[in-house]
């Protein structure tokens, strides 16, 4: 850190009438006695910290999980009473390529951004829309080739998110507008971020990319030997994202070189994070699992024991992504828990049985996690103690995210429907 700059009182000699120079003189006087006889001088760092105003919140949510950090999970304050509907707002229907009966509403992970009260997300109606955010009318939509189940990416007038169509499509804010699309060689359900004008992404077809946010100029495409179905995490230039052959990427962000892999044993579609110096992932074979963030060594594994007595081989696994607030892990699993695990050692704090199976992430705002069910509830739980707080049934299968800002919790489900509740 520099040396404060001290403000100087500039004296020349022979300018100040002998008058002003005996006040002068006598103010100082004054000051040195009040000072117990030492000179304090102001400086500009003193000035500013005395000036100093608590910390504004941020008011956006941007991309996924808030920043390409994924650890901005949004703000309070909550109500006090029980969930509620403020609004909904009703998509269209649409079949696709990988489905003939039609879809509607938001799938996983499906999280909406939000910025200068508008509400940006994608649909499995093949659309991406833009909603008022205080009634959730519509200022816009745009017509994609297929169902849009990423989590949209926001950066000034520019908005980018992957689709079902191959595609990664991005559009201006300010009306839909296509700027341009650049196409992979398969889908893409990873949530985009954006750092310095850049866009990062994986892709289901194995790579992994940097692209020019202003025209989708290729900067880089590297290699992964896996599909990538969750997004990535950017911290200290480094990026961290897991694959679905089962392993966890440490990237140069400049550059997209391979700094460490580790084995993580099983196909991964949760997005890393990354907190007090580890690399927290999830797989489908229902293992949590921490990595040291500067070598990707070990360092704990939890396995998802118990809850619904689902009859398929990944009864307990995550499709979820974990999240960290105040060094405890929190995680939805298909077996129907909502796990809080030590960030240190991964021991199970405390679990929460839901009525289904938990695809979605589950944000930590103001001392409640907040998550959905495949059953179509949404709950609120204390992040201390997993105690219920609040729940309201809205639809089918939330897999989605919820985006959470000034206590209001956005959501979609696949019933066809996007949510405000407070």
């Amino acid at each position: 850190m520099n040396s404060p700059v001290k403000k100087r009182i500039p004296l020349r000699a022979g300018v100040l009438p002998s008058l002003l120079s005996l006040i002068l003189l006598a103010a100082i006087s004054l000051a040195l006695n009040a000072c117990g006889g030492k000179l304090v001088k102001e400086t500009v760092a003193e000035s500013k910290v005395a000036d100093a105003k608590p910390a504004v919140a941020p008011t956006s949510l941007p991309m996924w999980l808030g920043n390409a950090s994924r650890n901005f999970y949004g703000t309070g304050p909550w109500s006090a009473d029980p969930l509620q509907i403020v609004w909904d707002f009703k998509t269209q229907w649409s079949s696709g390529r990988l489905h003939k009966d039609p879809w509607a509403g938001s799938g996983w992970p499906g999280q909406p951004a939000i910025v200068d009260d508008r509400i940006y997300f994608g649909s499995t109606d093949a659309r991406v829309y833009c909603l008022n955010s205080k009634d959730g009318s519509v200022i816009w939509s745009y017509k994609t080739g297929d169902s849009a189940k990423s989590s949209p990416a926001v950066a000034g007038d520019r908005l980018v998110i992957g689709n079902l169509d191959n595609n990664i499509y991005c559009l201006n804010t300010s009306d839909g507008t296509l700027v341009w699309k650049y196409k992979t060689g398969l889908e893409t359900d990873s949530s985009p971020a954006i750092v310095d004008n850049h866009v990062y992404i994986g892709g289901e077809d194995g790579f992994y990319y940097c692209l020019d946010l202003k025209d989708g100029a290729v900067i880089y495409k590297q290699p992964l030997g896996g599909s990538v179905e969750g997004g990535s995490t950017i911290v200290d230039e480094k990026i961290y994202v897991a694959t679905e052959a089962g392993d966890l990427y440490c990237l140069n962000r400049e550059d997209g070189t391979v700094v460490w892999k580790a084995s993580i044993g099983a196909d991964s579609n949760s997005t890393p994070a990354v907190a007090d110096g580890y690399v927290y992932t999830a797989t489908e074979d229902g293992f949590v699992r921490a990595y040291k963030q500067a070598d990707g060594a070990l360092v704990w594994t939890h396995k998802a024991e118990g809850g619904l007595n689902l009859k398929t081989k990944e009864k307990t696994g995550f499709w979820a992504s974990p999240v960290v607030s105040r060094s405890r892990v929190f995680i939805g699993s298909n077996n129907g828990y909502l796990y809080c695990l030590s960030g240190k050692d991964g021991k199970q704090v405390w679990a929460h049985l839901a009525r289904a199976a938990i695809w979605a992430t589950s944000p930590v705002v103001a001392g409640r996690v907040v998550f959905g069910d495949k059953s179509g509830w949404v709950y609120a739980l204390s992040a201390e103690d997993g105690k219920l707080v609040s729940e309201i049934q809205i639809g089918e299968n939330v897999d989605a995210t919820p985006a959470i800002l000034n206590g209001r919790i956005y959501v979609g489900a696949f019933n066809g429907k996007f949510y405000c509740l407070k």
